[in-house]
């Protein structure tokens, strides 16, 4: 039982990682599904809605940027495994399967929305319209991504026999 001066610990903390650290976590974990998924395991392609919200986690709940920062760099290491997946990604790229693509980083996208307005919320870092702008960069960065990439490696293929 907790004492009356001691507090619950919040389900989603601030970890101790600088920036500088959890940053190139996060590409490794996403270049890693990259790779994965260039050598054929589609297996990568299915975690992807699991590992994409880790890789944000890891930036958004650094104590020490800004949250424009945080939004930003949560969008472009998203925006990075996309584009390593269309370029590089293992398979014959048609329609059907990029369409199936763009579901899977859909369900990994909505988590680390999700995960990155926890973070500026309950760390409090930032004025409040500072980080409601950071909330709608990110979504801003995304879907000009998306709009900008949605027909990227259509019609590659890559390591078909």
């Amino acid at each position: 039982m907790l004492g009356p001066t001691a507090s619950a610990p919040r389900p989603f903390s601030p970890h101790p990682l600088p920036l500088l650290v959890a940053l190139p976590l996060g590409l490794a974990l996403l270049g890693g599904l990259g790779l994965g998924d260039h050598y054929g395991e589609t297996t990568c392609l299915l975690l992807a809605p699991l590992l994409i919200p880790v890789a944000v986690w890891l930036i958004a709940f650094c104590r020490q940027p800004g949250p424009l920062t945080k939004a930003f760099l949560s969008a472009a290491i998203i925006a990075l495994y996309d584009l390593s997946i269309k370029l590089y990604g293992g398979g014959s790229h048609d329609a059907e399967g990029q369409g199936a693509f763009h579901f899977l980083l859909l369900l990994g996208s909505l988590p680390s929305f999700l995960v990155l307005v926890a973070a500026l919320d309950q760390q409090q870092s930032g004025t409040r319209r500072r980080r409601r702008v950071a909330k709608v960069l990110f979504l801003a960065l995304l879907l000009l991504h998306l709009g900008l990439t949605a027909n990227l490696g259509l019609g590659r293929c890559i390591n078909c026999y």
